[in-house]
């Protein structure tokens, strides 16, 4: 009900804003005119370069206080999280806000990859209006949002901090799986769900997701980008938590004034589906362990 509700308050807003959306159409010539071309000094983006069920939700909840007084932009490209800033972007961009609730319409019916730009939204044209707008802005972006070149090209052009998120391969997979199966993606224990892992399905997943993570980490490493890389399984311990946070926020005194225990909560601890798996796999003649599947960082 509270998601349906949210729904509408979205298509009532968007309805509302359209009239808007059409004056700031209307007077684009003069505000192009009168406004600055270049990014604003004050101006610096992060991007957290993560994998789905990594832990970046539990971070994100972090980056929502008002004490971190941070733009999170959330999963911008995959039209998964609102923020007044959309409407920042209508003034240079037209229609946009109109756009791109429609394609959180089309992605809540049906995902399908690189959304964005096949809705023919310019992800760099969007970086550059959010560009000219003061303080840190933070995305989190997952592989097939939008296309490896885009990203590619946004890392050069922005040339913004970079977060790595890693998480054990196998552990990821079933969590993926456990949430597309029940439709519970956050905050509820799945615990008594168990999932079968395909092992031909396990091998793509990782194979896919390491070539996303090498092909990104040499374009920041091409550019000498200032780069932070962690592993899930000890984000929030206290040393590391800390050490993130002060990676993203750059300000002591905003990551003191935190409370930095995440608002999600891990959702299963028992791991039989993993317990499993590994057990199907040693029939035949094949013994691993869950650290096997690690998701290792790349050494610089």
């Amino acid at each position: 009900m509270n998601r349906r509700r949210a729904k509408l308050i979205r298509l009532v807003k968007t309805i509302k804003f359209f009239p808007v959306e059409l004056v700031y159409f209307l007077i684009l010539p003069i505000r192009k005119l009168l406004s600055k071309s270049k990014a604003d000094p004050q101006s610096r983006f992060v991007f957290i370069i993560s994998f789905p069920r990594s832990g970046t939700t539990a971070l994100g909840s972090l980056l929502q206080q008002p004490a971190a007084k941070v733009k999170y932009h959330g999963e911008f490209f995959a039209f998964n999280h609102w923020h007044r800033s959309l409407r920042e972007i209508s003034k240079f961009y037209p229609f946009f806000f109109l756009r791109y609730f429609i394609g959180f319409i089309l992605q809540k019916r049906k995902w399908r990859y690189y959304q964005f730009e096949h809705l023919k939204l310019n992800p760099d044209k969007a970086l550059t209006i959010l560009a000219k707008l003061p303080g840190t802005h933070v995305f989190k972006i997952f592989p097939f949002v939008i296309y490896d070149e885009s990203l590619e090209a946004a890392i050069r052009k922005f040339k913004p901090d970079i977060l790595f998120l890693r998480r054990n391969h196998l552990d990821r997979l079933v969590s993926h799986n456990k949430a597309m199966a029940t439709g519970v993606w956050h905050g509820v224990s799945t615990e008594s769900v168990e999932v079968d892992i395909d092992e031909k399905q396990l091998s793509k997943f990782i194979k896919d997701y390491q070539d996303f993570y090498q092909k990104i980490n040499q374009t920041a490493l091409s550019i000498s980008a200032n780069t932070l890389d962690v592993e899930y399984e000890t984000l929030f311990e206290p040393g590391n938590i800390d050490r993130v946070m002060n990676f993203i926020l750059a300000d002591p005194k905003k990551v003191a004034n935190l409370n930095v225990k995440p608002r999600t909560l891990k959702q299963d601890i028992t791991g039989a589906s993993q317990q499993a798996f590994l057990q199907k796999i040693s029939s035949g003649g094949v013994q691993k362990v869950i650290s096997d599947f690690d998701f290792h960082r790349i050494k610089n």
